[in-house]
């Protein structure tokens, strides 16, 4: 079983190989405003933490929770060749629950229903949304699942993405409606209100899953859109992670194409191992100054 077999068929065009597209209606929009500093010094000293993604066995999220992940992510998109239905997908987050790593499901073009059901189902409160169809769901899922929001990168670093609201203009907002006369009615318009903030922003490629890095020197990471920080994706590998961490300082680092084995879908245990053995060296690291 699919997550789309809850609900609606698929809407979002996949690209040959193992690419998730963007999605054709915000890939070249602006960013929205929000502080934009380059990628800094949020995780000076300490080691970013690690997600592998597009895991397709349990035996895979055991090898790579006992290497040191911290979250194991499951295509649940139907037209990936990584994707995974339902029923295993249980199977991999039950292996990474185990190991102490966090299972995360990837969307692309579900809606906030399937997005939910699929969770549920599957027993995970982690869900990336990678299209422009799972971003628009963000405004109907509820705070107990967790948002790592994806935004897309070009070759050279530009975020060319629609951003979700700022959390500090939020709260900003919030404060001064609890502050009128009606501020007991703004309470709780704000709890039922659609959601706009998300607890992790995702810096990809165009085209994720390519294998395809860019320019991380050029990242102008957008603060203030998020709770608790950033991840680094795209083309990264256990020969550049060092470099892209020293470069770019994330919270996260997100690997996939780097660590499979021939034919892009299984994981390679050594490479793996390789990628979380190099990330683990960063920490004591100083972040470049802004």
């Amino acid at each position: 079983m699919s997550a789309h077999a809850l609900a609606a068929p698929l809407r979002t065009a996949y690209s040959s190989g193992a690419g998730l597209r963007s999605g054709s209606v915000t890939s070249r929009r602006p960013t929205r405003a929000c502080r934009v500093v380059r990628a800094g010094a949020a995780t000076a000293g300490k080691a970013p933490l690690v997600k592998v993604c597009g895991v397709t066995t349990a035996e895979d999220a055991t090898q790579a929770t006992k290497a040191g992940a911290n979250f194991i992510g499951m295509i649940l998109w139907p037209k990936s060749k990584r994707s995974i239905s339902l029923e295993v997908a249980t199977t991999v987050a039950a292996a990474a629950k185990a190991g102490g790593a966090i299972p995360v499901g990837v969307f692309v073009d579900e809606s906030a229903e399937e997005i939910i059901a699929a969770c549920d189902l599957v027993g995970i409160d982690h869900a990336q949304l990678h299209g422009d169809g799972a971003r628009a769901a963000l405004k109907g899922l509820p705070s107990r699942i967790k948002a790592i929001y994806v935004v897309n990168a070009t070759a050279e670093g530009k975020i060319v993405t629609r951003l979700p609201r700022d959390e500090e203009e939020l709260a900003a907002q919030r404060k001064v409606k609890l502050e009128g006369k009606d501020g007991w009615r703004a309470a709780i318009d704000w709890v039922n209100g659609a959601r706009c903030t998300i607890d992790w922003l995702l810096v990809d490629g165009e085209v994720a899953g390519s294998g395809e890095a860019y320019d991380w020197s050029n990242l102008r990471v957008p603060m203030g859109c998020y709770r608790k920080g950033w991840i680094l994706a795209g083309g990264l590998s256990p020969e550049n992670v060092r470099d892209a961490i020293d470069t770019a300082h994330p919270a996260a680092v997100d690997v996939a194409s780097g660590v499979t084995k021939e034919g892009g879908v299984a994981k390679d245990p050594s490479k793996v191992d390789a990628f979380i053995a190099n990330v683990a060296a960063t920490a004591g690291t100083k972040a470049k100054p802004m």
